[in-house]
């Protein structure tokens, strides 16, 4: 029995609904370039849209369903409840919140750049504000996953992990290291261009 799955389920209901927004921008994207219809008069309407699908689909959804699970794991591997749930519901608003302010610059045309982090492509702070806010957002289940298996390594001296939670934490290990490097990007290189500095 799952006692966290208002959280885990949260975060799959924002993770479909980012996919579901970005599949039906996808198939736009297909039908516009299609033969069935003309191109579109104003380009920058399909960049936007290019934008928001990739934004979704490769930042947004992976973190939120990689998050998810992780906690489901957690519980489900370990036999006991999640340590740090209201830290978890902070994690997920901050992946929430920053995805709402992520997206608002490019639905406004502020931000088409391909979902990209390309220095000469430069969006509105907004969107590399928003998508740093996601990162962190996804830090705080990477810590998480730490302090779960260390109370439960600690609990029960000798045995071994779980290798469910051992995927997890490695993957979520993985995903940190990872994210570091946009992370420097985005706060060192682009975020000072994007502010004017």
């Amino acid at each position: 029995m799952l006692i966290s799955r208002r959280l885990i389920l949260a975060h799959f209901w924002l993770a479909f609904a980012a996919f579901g927004a970005a599949l039906l921008l996808g198939e736009w994207q297909m039908f516009i370039r299609s033969p069935l219809h003309g191109w579109i008069g104003d380009p920058e309407l399909y960049y936007r849209s290019v934008t928001a699908h990739g934004t979704a689909l490769a930042y947004v959804f992976p973190t939120l369903v990689a998050m998810g699970f992780g906690y489901a794991i957690t519980e489900a591997a370990l036999g006991r409840p999640l340590v740090g749930r209201n830290w978890a519901w902070a994690g997920f608003a901050l992946v929430a919140a920053g995805t709402v302010i992520a997206i608002v610059p490019v639905a406004m045309g502020r931000a088409s750049i391909l979902y990209t982090f390309y220095p000469p492509l430069i969006a509105n702070p907004a969107y590399y504000v928003g998508v740093v806010l996601v990162v962190v957002g996804s830090w705080i289940w990477v810590a998480l996953m730490s302090v779960n298996l260390h109370l439960w390594k600690r609990d029960n001296p000798g045995r071994p992990v779980p290798v469910a939670m051992f995927a997890n934490v490695a993957g979520s290990y993985l995903w940190a290291w990872t994210a570091v490097g946009a992370a420097v990007e985005l706060l060192f290189q682009i975020l000072p261009v994007a502010f004017g500095l």
